[in-house]
């Protein structure tokens, strides 16, 4: 979100200013590539903390299996955790549990994008 929209719900990623970096990136690959996107969206921390992603849910970190461009660079996650709150990686391998705008500075967009089949 943003300082000008603190204490609305953190956890409603739909209208965010992140929606929007993430639409750009589905915006550019389907009108500049030709590239039929699917979905377009962030990673949730369900996603990161499964079998195939590999990050602990117990310790918050990514460094143990998970793949290493899972935590090469510190990115938002589109999930919250709490009312005030966003999951975040870190560039370290560890999730940022206490996320919020004001570290907007340190974290970066790194979407989610599902393309259609058809280009296989």
């Amino acid at each position: 979100s943003s300082s000008t929209q603190k204490g609305t719900n953190y956890s409603d990623y739909s209208g965010s200013i992140v929606e929007g970096y993430v639409n750009n990136y589905k915006t550019i690959l389907e009108s500049d590539y030709g590239v039929d996107v699917v979905e377009a969206r962030l990673i949730t921390y369900d996603e990161l903390t499964s079998d195939e992603i590999g990050c602990s849910d117990t310790d918050y970190t990514c460094t143990g299996s998970a793949y290493p461009w899972i935590y090469s660079t510190s990115y938002w996650s589109g999930s919250a955790n709490g009312t005030y709150y966003v999951w975040a990686i870190r560039s370290t391998g560890y999730f940022i549990i206490d996320a919020d705008y004001i570290l907007d500075d340190y974290f970066g967009v790194r979407p989610v994008i599902i393309i259609s089949k058809s280009l296989f």
